[in-house]
C-alpha cells in the first residue's frame, strides 16, 4: 500500500532537493530552497520534521494571476512551500492542513537518510 512520502532528488540547477508526495504520488509541498548536495537536504528535512510543531503556515496570493499559495516558516525562514498555487484560498489551505498533518504522522524512522541517483 502507498504512504505519503519525501524524495529527494536532483533539480535542474539546484543542485539537491526535496519534495512531499501524497499516497497517490501527487506533489503536496517541496522545499523553499536548493541545496548543494544530499547531506543538506536530509538535515533540512530532519529540521522540518523536529519542528514541525513550532512552524507557522502563511497562505499568501501571488504572482500576475494573483493565485493562492501556502508557506510553513521557522524562525522566520521558509522551511516548505506549495508544490502549485491554486484559484481559491480555501484549495491553498486545505493543501497546507493536509501537508503539515501527513508530514507530522510521517515516522522518524522512514525520512530520507540518503538519496542514490
Amino acid at each position: 500500500m502507498a504512504v505519503a512520502r519525501f524524495q529527494i532528488y536532483r533539480s535542474a540547477g539546484n543542485g539537491v532537493t526535496w519534495r512531499f508526495l501524497s499516497a497517490n504520488n501527487r506533489s503536496i509541498g517541496q522545499a523553499a530552497v536548493g541545496f548543494a548536495d544530499t547531506d543538506h537536504c536530509v538535515a533540512a528535512l530532519r529540521e522540518l520534521y523536529d519542528q514541525l510543531d513550532s512552524a507557522s503556515a502563511t497562505i499568501i496570493r501571488e504572482g500576475p494571476k494573483q493565485l493562492w499559495s501556502w508557506r510553513v516558516r521557522v524562525a522566520d525562514r521558509d522551511l516548505a512551500v506549495s508544490s502549485r498555487q491554486y484559484h481559491r484560498r480555501v484549495q491553498a489551505t486545505y493543501s497546507c492542513r493536509s501537508f503539515l498533518e501527513l508530514v507530522s504522522q510521517a515516522q522518524n524512522a522512514h525520512l530520507p537518510r540518503a538519496a542514490h541517483f
